[in-house]
């Protein structure tokens, strides 16, 4: 798991932003140092969750909800559903070929 703030850098996020370009950074370096026993190495990036995270509970943060639903075209957060799909496609035979790759799971949101 990853953090889209390692997509779309957002102000005032350095700290949290810069812990989550670890995984993203064994990502590349794993799947090619591993690729060749068969494993595949992935991370998911999610867009901000509803109902989990800062948004776990009802009406919090009414602003920051408000920007994330107009920059997502699909006019929604995630819900944890979404990540736990592709997290199964993932983990499933779908996928064998899949590696190296950092999957954004955001509606398509560009911020």
């Amino acid at each position: 798991m990853a953090s889209s703030t390692t997509s779309f850098p957002v102000p005032g996020m350095a700290v949290y932003g810069g812990s989550k370009t670890t995984p993203r950074y064994l990502v590349d370096i794993l799947s090619k140092e591993i690729g060749h026993r068969g494993v595949t190495v992935n991370t998911i990036i999610p867009f901000a969750v509803d109902h989990s995270g800062i948004f776990a509970e009802p009406g919090s943060y009414p602003e920051l909800r408000k920007q994330l639903l107009e920059s997502c075209p699909m006019e929604r957060l995630a819900e944890v559903e979404d990540v736990a799909n592709v997290a199964e496609f993932f983990a499933s035979d779908l996928s064998s070929f899949v590696n190296g790759q950092h999957l954004l799971v955001n509606g398509g949101a560009t911020n």
